[in-house]
């Protein structure tokens, strides 16, 4: 059996079909120019037995994306963002229920929107392929709410496939929302942490115990220690002492951006720059404050991408796509070199696949935040004067690293809208609560951007400030615990 792909002019009608017979499509964008593509035709789909699947379960077609027409544009334009992976599985509003890692990844170019490069011939062979396509028609039914199937599928590929790292945790992570009759546990709370300096884990406590109350406390009488000074008399409720909490966060940035104006480290340019990132970045981070895991994967939005894949989108931007172009510019800059694009392959020989494909909301946090520090403290070593280097990458002409440096800083801020819409079309309700917990970030971002660029400056104030934020996350607690005690008991 061989497969008989549609093309991109029967893309509509296979939706349509995909609705009514209930197989999923099998898109392979595909280029003539991408050894990894046309490496597929020889050692994956000549197999008969994957041409078989393919054809038994799904409805494959195949899209050119080299001079694409406007019929291979519009599918580009849904399917193929920074880096995404050329063989998907879609349902019939094409949201994805599979990428396959190891396939081809490609970057659509966003001058019109109109074509895309190759960034990397991917890594897939028959087995992995097999492998992969297991889980994903185990995802596809999991969605459908065929649980029994799905863990009969994700079962299979872990029996068949038990070297293949990836599809084994992968599979392992499904089958058990599976076996859960489709609930996915929650896994970033209180007692589930994704920050690592002692400053940002005393907000990111607090926080989380805030979200965690409701709001019915916000106005009660707050039973733990009243603030100094003329906070004294602003401590009566718990508003009041986020509020503080945040007021003190904001005011010791005025207090480290006056020291250091006396006493250095001086900012720059680059400084302030990141800073803005960092206040980005904690407020990206806090619009996940009570979104549950279960949310991760839903596609309310039609042909739009989920919380998932923004979130990944927004990691792996960062540090396999920001990360390696401006450290390349700084260092051929530095050299006296022209500007040159970093090959996309010596990124992936460095670090990796991205993630995002079964990982937990709290595991995608953690490694986001690791990611992030590394990155402020790498980037946080370009001088002012360094600022003016050229950056070559997908523009049609190099660009400032300070330009650079500004898209990095817009990206967060661009997904966060993303994120927040398809929270809304989910149905998803933040309280008051969480509202004010976020509020706690926004501090955190402006405390933590004062300090950029100065490691250990100001430290013991630093260090008195995560004592008393840890306090009240305590005194918190201790308000949560009574509220939990005091609930009733059906008999």
């Amino acid at each position: 059996m061989t497969i008989q792909w549609a093309d991109q002019h029967d893309f509509q009608d296979l939706l349509k079909r995909s609705e009514i017979e209930g197989k999923p499509v099998l898109l392979d964008l595909y280029s003539p120019e991408c050894s990894g593509c046309t490496g597929h035709d020889r050692n994956i789909y000549s197999d008969p037995s994957i041409a078989r699947d393919i054809m038994t379960h799904t409805l494959p077609v195949r899209v050119p994306t080299t001079e694409p027409d406007r019929a291979s544009t519009d599918i580009i334009n849904n399917h193929i963002y920074i880096w995404s992976p050329t063989i998907q599985l879609l349902a019939p509003d094409q949201t994805r229920y599979h990428e396959w890692n190891g396939a081809p990844r490609r970057t659509r170019l966003s001058v019109g929107y109109e074509s895309v490069f190759h960034d990397t011939p991917g890594h897939l062979t028959a087995e992995t392929f097999k492998a992969q396509f297991l889980v994903a028609r185990g995802k596809e039914a999991l969605r459908k709410k065929k649980y029994s199937k799905a863990i009969q599928l994700f079962d299979e590929a872990i029996t068949r496939h038990h070297k293949d790292r990836v599809t084994v945790e992968e599979a392992t992570r499904w089958r058990k929302v599976a076996q859960n009759g489709g609930v996915t546990e929650s896994t970033w709370d209180r007692h589930h942490q994704v920050t690592t300096s002692p400053l940002a884990a005393a907000v990111e406590r607090f926080a989380q115990t805030v979200a965690t109350l409701p709001d019915t406390v916000l106005m009660r009488d707050w039973i733990g220690q009243p603030g100094t000074g003329d906070w004294q008399w602003y401590s009566d409720c718990l508003r009041e002492i986020v509020l503080q909490t945040y007021q003190e966060l904001c005011t010791f940035a005025v207090a480290a951006e006056r020291e250091r104006a006396k006493h250095g480290p001086q900012f720059n340019d680059t400084h302030r720059l990141l800073g803005q990132h960092r206040f980005a970045y904690r407020e990206f981070q806090s619009l996940f404050v009570g979104v549950p895991d279960a949310l991760m994967d839903r596609t309310p939005l039609r042909s739009e991408r989920s919380i998932r894949e923004n979130l990944a989108h927004v990691v792996m931007a960062e540090w396999w796509a920001y990360r390696p172009q401006i450290l390349h510019a700084l260092d051929r800059g530095r050299k006296g070199l022209p500007p040159q694009i970093v090959a996309a392959t010596d990124t992936v020989a460095l670090h990796g696949e991205p993630p995002g494909s079964h990982e937990s909301l709290q595991e995608l946090l953690a490694l986001y935040e690791r990611l992030h520090l590394r990155n402020t403290q790498d980037f946080s070593q370009i001088t002012d004067n360094e600022l003016g280097i050229r950056s070559a990458w997908w523009e049609l002409g190099p660009v400032e690293l300070r330009f650079r440096l500004q898209r990095y800083i817009w990206h967060p801020r661009d997904h966060a809208v993303s994120i927040d819409k398809i929270l809304d079309a989910s149905g998803h309700r933040h309280t008051a609560n969480h509202r004010f917990a976020s509020r706690l970030f926004s501090g955190l971002g402006t405390a933590e951007a004062a300090l950029i660029g100065a490691d250990g400056f100001l430290a013991d104030r630093v260090e008195s400030l995560a004592i008393a934020i840890n306090e009240r996350a305590d005194e918190a607690a201790r308000l949560l615990s009574q509220i939990v005690d005091t609930k009733p008991t059906l008999g």
